[in-house]
């Protein structure tokens, strides 16, 4: 598995992740309804903002030709010696089979020894029970939880806060 940023040929398959119910569920928020080329321009905006970094999740064999994106990673709100991360997996039939964890570990490593950032932050919702293995197959402790309301349903949440820090 590589972390890589994203390119252009990436916007596609990005839009079909985010057009994914389930995972628009997951992240508090419906699918994706705009067009492709307004998605674009979004995608492309978005990737480019230094105050955001974003991967492209590639699995498959060590051939170039044959890995392929399999998901997206995000480090963000970039405060308080550490950031957040988000995280998903696109294909329905390769979730829950430890790419999301392998690639928190790369990103933990990444804050920890590259960003030289002291704390990883990430939340997940009381239902996500993949997500919650994830972290703490990671290390991740649950720092607290919280009520939210989620723009995909409108109903309310609880929120799982979770954080790693540096050499834990």
């Amino acid at each position: 598995m590589i972390l890589r940023p994203p390119y252009a040929a990436d916007v596609e398959t990005a839009y079909a992740w985010d057009r994914d119910p389930e995972l628009a569920f997951w992240n508090g928020r419906p699918p994706i309804s705009i067009s492709l080329s307004a998605a674009r321009r979004d995608y492309l905006s978005r990737w480019e903002d230094p105050s955001v970094k974003t991967f492209i999740i590639e699995a498959g064999e060590e051939d170039g030709n044959l890995r392929k994106p399999i998901g997206m990673a995000t480090l963000y709100d970039f405060r308080k010696g550490g950031c957040e991360l988000g995280i998903k997996i696109g294909p329905e039939n390769l979730r829950g089979r430890g790419y999301a964890s392998e690639a928190v570990g790369l990103l933990a490593d990444y804050t920890f020894d590259v960003l030289n950032l002291e704390v990883l932050r990430g939340s997940t919702l009381a239902d996500n029970d993949r997500m919650q293995r994830v972290f703490e197959k990671n290390g991740f402790e649950q720092t607290g939880n919280g009520a939210i309301v989620s723009r995909y349903d409108n109903r309310r949440y609880t929120e799982l806060f979770y954080e790693k820090r540096r050499g834990a």
